[in-house]
């Protein structure tokens, strides 16, 4: 087998790139196949060994092999359970009787509002959504109306005994409101960073990272690496060893209420990179109401995601897009370019300042703007909605009530693409 390729010549990248250009006709090279990001990277048609040094690769810094496959509960008693590794169980359900069998990991939707005695009464619960610093992002206000208010919350849930954690650092809505993946990464490391100069470096072990994965398939892959090598490495700087616990969910920001099945064919595909991206736990569903109308293909996607665990082995690796040189040329730019953005964050005083001095609103509303642009022209296109639209899909509008908060400043806000089109 290994004489297989003695019959074939070697080429240089040099060689071959002649070769294309030779066949381009005439075409620029660079403007034909090479393409840019609004992350600012560069993708070429080829990558190499050259690509990729391999000398200074190291291993993922995660242990578990598995990951957890987690839907929303809703109260229905014929939910099908039996693929399932977990539950999200949203606030509303607190005061009712949650029978479940005991094997599911639990992860519960808290606002602070509730009794933390009431969620002891609520078996195999291990995980608590909370997030002090993602609701005064989202919101523009503290949570419990004050920050020392907010801060003594938090001193609260890290006394509980029965979970394994309790702080997620909401990192999906940085996606979800239109941020580059260096962005997502870059402000998700400064959002985690305020908790460690806050309360400690030992809350790192009770922290898990909820992402949002898009449709850009090996950047969302190489996002998700290059986030647990820069976890790993903002922890040294503490003298701290604890791996990134990564709650994934797919992304709300490109999905739409016209041609709703085809958001079954993005969740399938955003699930796999988040699984391709060695996530801990894969939510598949959505957290506003668009999907409400397709449960079924959401939980046909959560199934597809089993067969890719029990069929396709990929729970026998811990890193399984580990050694492609295009993976890995875009894991190590995505880590490189968002440390560099890190640091920029940190020099104007950390999380809480870049949000006070809206500096982060600036990033992400920058970067939002020029993606609602390229979908509005179509350069970013979304089949069933701004590209071959069925014409009979009307969607019944139905007037929100609109909230009016005294906020601190700009929150950052979930926002989809299609939301001007759904109006036409």
């Amino acid at each position: 087998m290994s004489k297989l390729f003695e019959n074939f010549d070697i080429i240089s990248d040099k060689e071959w790139k002649n070769k294309v250009q030779v066949e381009l006709k005439g075409l620029e090279y660079n403007e034909t196949l090479v393409w840019g990001t609004n992350d600012q990277i560069n993708v070429k048609p080829l990558y190499t060994k050259d690509d990729v040094d391999y000398s200074a690769i190291q291993p993922l810094p995660r242990n578990s092999k598995d990951w957890k496959i987690i839907s929303k509960y809703t109260g229905n008693i014929n939910q099908d359970y039996s693929f399932l590794y977990g539950y999200l169980i949203p606030q509303k359900s607190f005061n009712e009787k949650i029978e479940l069998p005991n094997y599911l990991d639990l992860f519960i939707e808290f606002d602070g509002s509730t009794d933390l005695k009431s969620l002891e009464n609520i078996p195999n619960l291990k995980y608590l959504d909370l997030d002090i610093y993602g609701y005064l992002a989202q919101n523009g206000l503290w949570q419990n109306d004050s920050q020392k208010a907010s801060k003594a919350l938090v001193k609260e849930v890290l006394e509980l005994k029965n979970f394994e954690k309790v702080i997620s650092i909401q990192a999906d809505v940085y996606q979800n409101a239109g941020a580059n993946h260096v962005q997502q990464l870059a402000i998700t490391l400064a959002h985690a960073v305020e908790y460690l100069e806050n309360f400690g470096a030992d809350i790192a072990d009770k922290i898990y990272f909820k992402f949002a994965v898009g449709s850009n398939y090996f950047f969302e892959v190489a996002k998700l690496r290059a986030f647990r090598f820069l976890w790993k490495l903002i922890l040294e700087q503490y003298n701290k060893e604890s791996e990134a616990f990564i709650f994934t969910s797919t992304s709300d920001r490109n999905k739409s209420k016209l041609d709703i099945y085809n958001n079954v064919i993005r969740t399938t595909l955003e699930s796999s990179a988040a699984i391709f991206g060695s996530s801990d736990a894969v939510f598949v569903g959505s957290y506003d109401e668009v999907n409400n109308e397709t449960d079924f293909g959401l939980e046909l996607a959560a199934k597809q995601q089993l067969l890719l665990q029990k069929e396709s082995y990929l729970n026998q690796f811990t890193d399984p897009a580990a050694g492609s040189f295009y993976i890995e040329s875009l894991t190590n730019q995505l880590a490189e370019n968002a440390l560099e953005l890190f640091k920029t964050i940190q020099n104007v005083g950390g999380f809480v300042r870049a949000l006070e001095n809206e500096t982060l609103q600036d990033y992400i509303y920058t970067s939002a703007k020029k993606e609602q642009k390229d979908f509005d022209e179509q350069i970013i296109k979304l089949i069933g909605v701004n590209k071959y639209r069925n014409e009979a899909d009307v969607i019944e509008k139905i007037p929100k009530e609109k909230i009016i908060k005294q906020a601190l400043f700009i929150p950052i806000v979930p926002t989809r693409l299609a939301e001007k089109e759904e109006k036409k």
